[in-house]
């Protein structure tokens, strides 16, 4: 019979995502792991592979927190309103550090290309949701006759890409003339 362990799995992921989300996959030291989770380096390498496999699952649980995010983009009937929603009821208090996904994503060469793909799909799986709610909107007379959806959800989700890193350092009370804006840009698509 093995040893039971000494501690928490998902207390270990949340330090490592939060210690990955301050100073990325590259600036992240070993040691520094092994200080923050308080798993020794055997142990990390046990359970986690290692920091890439740490750093992988730590990316999977952020993923999963997005995601829970993006639930208004979700919701029945598909519209205007949801992609409205969404940009409202973002919470700035999620981002601390920014988005983990968006400051990952510049690492593309010292991140596992397995990990890299998982980041990409939830990027495109955000534009997904957004292309739905556009395309709902047109077949209810919601927005014109627009011929480039695919360049109005690429545009929202480079937006939301780029709101956490504006927020880093910025007062949150500019989210209220950023969603202003945004607005403005979906009232031009009648």
């Amino acid at each position: 019979m093995g040893r039971k362990k000494s501690y928490d799995r998902d207390e270990v992921l949340s330090r490592a995502l939060d210690l990955f989300w301050r100073k990325g996959f590259e600036g992240t030291h070993l040691q520094e792991l092994v200080e923050v989770t308080g798993l020794n380096r055997f142990g990390l390498y046990k359970e986690f592979g290692g920091k890439e496999g740490l750093f992988d699952e730590a990316m999977d649980l952020y993923l999963k927190q997005l995601a829970a995010t993006q639930t208004p983009l979700s919701r029945e009937p598909k519209g205007m309103e949801n992609i409205r929603t969404y940009f409202r009821e973002l919470e700035m208090d999620f981002f601390l550090h920014g988005c983990f996904l968006t400051n990952s994503l510049t690492e593309r060469n010292v991140i596992n290309s397995e990990t890299y793909g998982k980041m990409v799909l939830a990027f495109d799986g955000f534009q997904r949701l957004v292309k739905e709610n556009l395309i709902a909107a047109k077949a209810d007379g919601e927005i014109g006759d627009q011929d480039h959806l695919d360049s109005v959800a690429h545009f929202l989700a480079v937006v939301d890409l780029g709101i956490p890193v504006h927020f880093i350092n910025a007062d949150p009370k500019h989210k209220d003339h950023i969603v202003e804006m945004l607005e403005r840009f979906l009232e031009s698509l009648k």
